[in-house]
């Protein structure tokens, strides 16, 4: 096992740095079919690796897997995270959309990775696009994906991306909008949690909207008594998409806080949310 993990992030990085046309030509159904029964090679067909058309439009780089123990040398802490991947703009733009008017809120991606959410919530009137990480070579990617993104579109909200684990993290105040893309374990999740209600409690945060792309531990955020559901649904991907993430389409449930509570829009909001495994679930 030791000796698999060894190997594969090497692998996932060599692939990564293929032309195109040969990922491309990987994912033909003969070839997938064959190399998907090897192991080591099961990663490289989650659609991850090849240059999503978002790096391509903006010459960003939010592309790639990367595996738990690259982002924390600490087994123990490793053991909460889920790997990074970028998520869909497609989903983030149509469960941003649900929100309504978000002007002046700061928008904070918990486990921004390499920043593609940021890239996305810049395209809306939020004060501030914010994310964290526990990987400072991931931060430090963000970064720079938003120094393009400042250049190309000056007049955005600014963006920020910050190295923090989530025990250390100080959350914004004020209006605010969470998102997550099943960055790790229900104990981070219980302990981002509790940051959030100590804002909602102390008044220092005045709304707050919880947006959950893939909500493997949506349980904990359901048994919180400052939250309520917003919404609860199955976004597919944009059809240029398919083929860049592993499903063609995911689960994505919103929370926002009783303090500041707009009324209630959509109606199957409490569907229930099943967790097939650690890194996917469906709402049902």
């Amino acid at each position: 096992m030791s000796l698999r993990r060894a190997l594969k992030q090497p692998l996932l990085n060599a692939v990564a740095r293929l032309p195109d046309s040969v990922q491309r030509a990987m994912f033909a159904p003969q070839i997938r079919r064959v190399c998907t029964r090897v192991p080591l090679l099961r990663a490289v067909y989650s659609g991850c690796l090849r240059r999503h058309p978002i790096d391509l439009q903006y010459g960003t780089q939010t592309s790639g897997l990367v595996d738990t123990s690259t982002l924390q040398r600490d087994e123990r802490l490793a053991g909460q995270l889920r790997p990074y991947m970028g998520s869909q703009p497609t989903i983030i733009r149509r469960a941003l959309d649900t929100l309504g008017d978000i002007s002046g809120y700061t928008f904070i991606d918990i486990g921004c990775g390499k920043g593609r959410p940021l890239i996305i919530a810049s395209e809306y009137p939020f004060a501030r696009v914010v994310g964290c990480d526990i990987s400072a070579d991931l931060v430090k990617t963000a970064n720079a994906n938003a120094a393009v993104l400042a250049r190309r579109f000056p007049q955005r909200p600014p963006i920020r991306a910050v190295h923090a684990n989530v025990a250390d993290l100080a959350v914004p105040s004020g209006n605010v909008v969470v998102f997550m893309f099943n960055p790790f374990g229900p104990e981070l999740m219980t302990t981002l949690l509790c940051k959030l209600e100590a804002g909602l409690a102390s008044g220092a945060i005045a709304h707050l909207f919880v947006v959950y792309d893939n909500p493997v531990c949506g349980d904990v955020l359901d048994g919180s008594a400052y939250l309520k559901r917003w919404f609860a649904g199955m976004f597919a991907y944009d059809h240029h998409e398919l083929g860049f993430g592993p499903e063609s389409e995911e689960a994505v449930v919103i929370w926002q806080s009783l303090r500041g509570a707009r009324p209630d829009l959509f109606a199957e909001r409490n569907r229930p949310i099943a967790a097939k495994d650690l890194l996917i679930a469906v709402v049902e």
